[in-house]
């Protein structure tokens, strides 16, 4: 019985969509998108002119690297020991002077307990203490 009921061929059911609408709607979309692709190209070459131009290239300046790492840290090294062990002006108008550490340790030392002590006012004044008026 089933070689008898397949002995007629029947051609497939005839598809439901309308091809002819969806290549006219894919052709629309196409369409609508290449206007408005030159549309914005019209619009963004009135509006902002150097939008086509290509960027031009500006190289940044190499880097200012030391030659001599070595000789320029043992320059700087040398500079602080001999602010750190030699006298100098700190602030010449509020007569403040740079005295070598070990100079410095020796005055805290003899002074014992009081090292650290307010300075006396007599003492901060601008010739107190000094014989000849001068500063150091």
């Amino acid at each position: 019985m089933p070689n008898e009921e397949m002995g007629g061929r029947v051609l497939p059911q005839a598809p439901d969509v309308a091809t002819g609408i969806v290549i006219k709607a894919a052709a629309g979309f196409a369409a609508f998108v290449a206007v408005m692709m030159t549309v914005l190209f019209f619009y963004l070459s009135t509006s902002v002119p150097d939008a086509f131009r290509q960027a031009t290239e500006i190289p940044f300046p190499a880097p200012a690297l030391q030659k001599r790492p070595q000789v320029d840290l043992k320059r700087f090294e040398l500079e602080q020991r001999m602010a750190l062990s030699g006298y100098g002006w700190v602030d010449r108008s509020k007569g403040l002077v740079r005295i070598p550490i070990e100079e410095a340790m020796r005055i805290i030392a003899a002074r014992g307990g009081h090292a650290y002590d307010a300075p006396d006012p007599a003492a901060s004044g601008s010739n107190a203490g000094d014989p000849n008026g001068s500063r150091p």
